[in-house]
């Protein structure tokens, strides 16, 4: 094989690789979309101290109460909203998750 041959397969490599490396960049940045991933979501986006959860009626809660509907089913809602908000360690649970199935059950 020539020089010239190895070096255009070289070539071809590398512009694979990168291609590879660029789609798994892409594919970590999207959101998770599972039951962990909105719990997650859902504890960056309260705001509490140790007693309560205060923005549950926020815009942003909302917004990822909005996308867990559509993403989940509805079992799986409780359980990622059950899961953030023990995640926060506040006291009082029952009234954040109270409002937030609210939420839920207008959206």
């Amino acid at each position: 094989m020539k020089r010239t041959d190895q070096e255009r397969i070289a070539r071809e490599i590398g512009r694979q690789e990168k291609k590879n490396r660029i789609q798994q960049k892409r594919a970590d940045d999207k959101e998770p979309t599972s039951v962990g991933g909105y719990a997650k979501r859902l504890e960056d986006a309260f705001m509490w101290d140790d007693e309560t959860v205060y923005n549950v009626s926020d815009d942003a809660i909302l917004e990822i109460l909005m996308d867990m509907k559509e993403e989940l089913s509805d079992k799986d809602c409780e359980a990622a909203l059950k899961r953030a908000l023990k995640r926060t360690k506040v006291r009082d649970r029952d009234t954040p998750y109270d409002q937030a199935m609210g939420l839920l059950d207008e959206v």
